[in-house]
């Protein structure tokens, strides 16, 4: 699934996370009846997209189309796999369908919201979120969005009070704890971004952009977050900014024999031997017992 998290940096430079909706449609009365085996083809169809599996997410659900075209999870559910793929122009047109359908319905406009999002229409994104927020005012994945929105926007003061409510609705959205940890770094407010970037990767230790964020609003004395970032980064095979991150955490404490010889294997990753070897003999000045560094460049 696309996300957008705002993945702030020391430059201060913005960007977002959102992730898709799990509120059940509020049906209008003349909603049409649900047959069992759509509902089927319909769960179906979520665990595929749950799996990252697009394709079948999608044939499950035209499936469950099949048997009930005005079925608005479907629908809606459809349009998220479809935007998963980057077919927007598909995604908006389910979306529509099922705000026809379930005028009620607050998932179908912020997964609409989401991909208007995508398509950089961020006024556009903001008002649908907005639509969201009015028939379901404690929405945090909304509110996360429409503070999303507004960053992109340049309105950092309103992004922030969104993105506060989002946290306010759902403390453990990590989502919006990163993203307004990431505001909170664009305002220039390293102190207050620190709290909601710890938690959003205690909930998410796994996420580059996360930590990314996380290390940016630490105190310049703590190498540690960028060396992880580093092995995060690396794991990805994203070797670029691998090296990046190594480089950031020496800056902070030189004297680190094993982030010299991550550096070392990432730059050897890069295809940057003469580099790699300079990283590998700062390793053996600082730890001459460490073996690995000669067996690895000779």
């Amino acid at each position: 699934m696309r996300s957008l998290l705002v993945r702030c940096t020391t430059s201060l430079a913005a960007a977002l996370t959102l992730a898709s909706f799990g509120i059940h449609f509020l049906y209008a009365d003349n909603a049409p009846e649900i047959p069992q085996q759509a509902m089927k083809l319909n769960q179906r169809g979520l665990s595929h997209l749950h799996k990252k599996e697009y394709d079948q997410a999608i044939a499950s659900f035209r499936e469950a189309l099949q048997i009930q075209p005005e079925y608005p999870d479907a629908l809606d559910n459809l349009g998220k796999a479809l935007d998963a793929t980057g077919k927007d122009a598909e995604a908006m047109a389910d979306f529509d369908k099922a705000i026809k359908i379930a005028p009620n319905n607050a998932a179908a406009y912020a997964d609409r919201g989401m991909t208007l999002f995508h398509e950089g229409k961020y006024e556009e994104a903001a008002a649908s979120y907005r639509q969201a927020i009015e028939r379901h005012k404690d929405f945090s994945e909304a509110q996360n969005g429409l503070g999303a929105s507004l960053l992109r926007l340049g309105k950092t003061d309103e992004a922030i009070a969104a993105l506060r409510s989002a946290t306010a609705s759902n403390p453990k959205n990590a989502d919006a704890l990163a993203n307004i940890g990431a505001a909170l770094l664009t305002a220039n407010k390293p102190g207050e971004a620190l709290p909601f970037l710890r938690k959003a990767h205690s909930l998410r230790p796994d996420s580059p952009d996360v930590l990314e964020n996380y290390a940016a609003a630490l105190d310049q004395d703590q190498p540690g977050p960028w060396a992880s970032l580093g092995h995060l980064y690396y794991k990805s095979k994203r070797y670029d900014q691998s090296a990046s991150a190594f480089q950031k955490s020496l800056a902070l404490k030189h004297d680190q024999p094993e982030v010299l010889l991550a550096l070392g294997q990432t730059q050897t990753d890069q295809g940057k031997l003469s580099d790699a070897i300079q990283s590998c003999e700062n390793c053996l000045a600082l730890n001459p017992r460490r073996v690995l560094c000669d067996t690895q460049f000779g």
